[in-house]
């Protein structure tokens, strides 16, 4: 059994040869090209923290339950209308600060 665990498939013909291509560029074999960019992306921060996303998103939705609406509705009411005002209402504002 290989220590490794189960080779990835083989290129296709045009994909070696850009693999080909891209090792030639940076002085490496195609293998040690392959190999240092399998394990810089297993590196990859944004891909450890998407490993994690599973978790994060479950604990989050538990939070996002158990959180008390009502007292979130209250809030928003407070607010007036986000409806855009008009000339008129910016006129009848002024009027009533100018009296």
């Amino acid at each position: 059994m290989d220590q490794n665990g189960p080779q990835v498939p083989p290129f296709a013909p045009e994909e070696y040869a850009r693999v080909e291509e891209a090792a030639h560029l940076v002085g490496k074999s195609p293998e040690v090209f392959v190999r240092d960019a399998a394990l810089a992306a297993a590196d990859d921060p944004f891909l450890k923290a998407l490993g994690k996303t599973r978790d994060r998103v479950a604990q989050l939705a538990e939070v996002f339950a158990t959180q008390d609406t009502d007292a979130a509705g209250a809030d928003t009411a407070a607010w007036p209308d986000p409806a855009p005002m008009g000339s008129r209402d910016l006129h009848e504002i002024h009027r009533g600060h100018a009296a």
